[in-house]
């Protein structure tokens, strides 16, 4: 008899720990939920902040937009606040980079955000300006930089296809 209580017990405490064990792990999805949303929440409050002062302020935009035409021609005040909002942006995407490798963003979201990146280096003044500071940056940010712009020059420059000419019969 005493021996069956014993059993008992300890299946009881063995029941006991496997249910702590899934509501331990119940909280550890949830929470890891959390973290994953308010990061990207986070992410997404960072992009709207560095696009605001271009729909916000009619001479941030009027700058930006003679920055992104010609940097060569902007005065030197005006050089270093190109600088400093390219920078800016430059080291929003390589966090974003970094977001994605450690799987706080989806694959999803970081295609999408892949895709605003190579948007942004269609304008040359974007692209050459990261050539220029990229040794700032992560390696895996140039690698995803030079990656969207082999993918524009690609789509700049049609495949050329060889004419195949069926053999004429005499």
């Amino acid at each position: 008899m005493l021996e069956n209580l014993g059993n008992l017990g300890e299946f009881v405490g063995a029941l006991g720990v496997v249910v702590s064990l899934v509501y331990l792990a119940r909280q550890m999805i949830q929470n890891t939920i959390s973290v994953r949303a308010a990061s990207f929440n986070s992410m997404v409050q960072n992009s709207i902040r560095l696009l605001e002062p271009s729909y916000v302020d009619s001479e941030f935009a009027a700058f930006l937009a003679r920055a992104e035409r010609d940097p060569t021609r902007l005065t030197p005040e005006e050089g270093v606040r190109w600088d400093a909002y390219m920078t800016a942006v430059y080291r929003h995407f390589n966090n974003l980079v970094y977001q994605y490798r450690v799987g706080a963003i989806d694959r999803q979201m970081w295609e999408a955000y892949r895709r605003t990146l190579k948007e942004h280096l269609r304008t040359k003044s974007w692209a050459e300006w990261y050539r220029q500071n990229s040794h700032v940056f992560s390696e895996r940010l140039t690698h995803h930089v030079e990656e969207a712009l082999a993918e524009l020059t690609a789509e700049e420059s049609p495949a050329v296809y060889p004419l195949h000419k069926t053999a004429e019969k005499a």
